[in-house]
């Protein structure tokens, strides 16, 4: 049989010692509970009535919104009223857009003539990109031109301008004379320079590629304008 004192030894071990009771509870009449437990209690209390409020107040927002108690008029949720907003040429009530105006020069009859067209502006790179583009399609549909040029990118280094032109472009130069091809490379410039600082010169490219056409006009180096 075993001894006692084996059996003690053998027995399963008390999840506290005598000391870590003492720490839990400062006597056992009064049950006191330990500052740490405290600390703990107290936390766990915050988070919750923080939960709470935070539902709370988002289900009434959303129940407000939808009654149009406070909806703001002048804020778009989603990208198809951003949209919507930008191609309307009215002005909303409550609803403030701005636009800028920027000044092309279209050619005709020979001369260059100032156009102001709106647009609400973003960066430079895309701006050039909108505005170039409706420059091209005027001169489309003046017969200026008999092509239709897109513009696939365009970059910028310094005060120097990278427009990348589709393969129509070298066509439209080539059936032209080289007073007329020099006049819409001088509308392309200057509409350029005008409304992009620091932009000085202009390097057309062709799907991305250096061009080899140099007549009528000369396509393999940059231009910029003529200072008096």
């Amino acid at each position: 049989m075993l001894e006692s004192q084996d059996w003690e030894k053998r027995g399963p071990k008390p999840l506290f010692d005598d000391d870590d009771e003492d720490e839990l509870y400062d006597d056992e009449e009064g049950g006191r509970v330990h500052p740490a437990l405290r600390v703990v209690a107290w936390v766990s209390v915050l988070v919750l009535l923080f939960a709470v409020g935070y539902w709370g107040t988002s289900l009434t927002l959303k129940y407000l919104n939808r009654k149009e108690i406070i909806t703001q008029r002048n804020v778009v949720s989603d990208p198809a009223e951003a949209k919507k907003v930008l191609e309307d040429t009215s002005e909303p009530s409550g609803l403030s857009v701005k636009r800028s105006g920027f000044e092309v020069f279209v050619p005709r009859g020979g001369l260059l003539e100032p156009e102001t067209v709106s647009l609400v502006p973003g960066i430079l790179e895309e701006d050039v990109k909108t505005v170039i583009l409706g420059l091209m399609e005027t001169m489309r549909s003046e017969n200026t031109i008999t092509e239709q040029v897109r513009v696939l990118h365009v970059f910028r280094n310094g005060d120097l301008l990278y427009l990348d032109l589709n393969d129509p472009f070298v066509k439209v130069v080539q059936n032209l004379t080289a007073e007329k091809a020099t006049l819409i490379m001088t509308s392309l410039v200057r509409t350029i320079v005008a409304n992009f600082s620091p932009v000085t010169r202009v390097r057309i490219l062709i799907n991305g590629k250096d061009p080899e056409l140099k007549a009528p006009v000369d396509l393999t180096t940059p231009w910029q304008l003529k200072t008096s």
